[in-house]
């Protein structure tokens, strides 16, 4: 359980450290292709039941810092689980 919780904080604190560095880097010139937003996208679906309406979708958008620290959180996580296993 313990391993999990630190892979999730871990992909977390790159996202949001990764949003932050993107949004940053995207004023300068060299480094913004940090920037750049892939948008994630799926598009709404609606269901007309006789008691509810329920509507379905999903936004959001990610750029290049977030998918790098991503990629490096989740090789760096089993070694922060293991520091903080002994």
């Amino acid at each position: 359980m313990k391993k999990i919780l630190i892979y999730i904080a871990s992909i977390v604190v790159a996202l949001v450290l990764g949003g932050i560095i993107g949004t940053l880097c995207g004023n300068i010139e060299s480094l913004s292709w940090l920037g750049y937003t892939l948008p994630l996208r799926i598009d709404t679906h609606e269901w007309n039941w006789y008691i509810a309406d329920v509507t379905f979708g999903i936004q959001s958008k990610y750029n290049i810092a977030q998918l790098l620290l991503t990629i490096i959180a989740v090789f760096t996580a089993p070694k922060i689980y293991s520091l903080t296993n002994k």
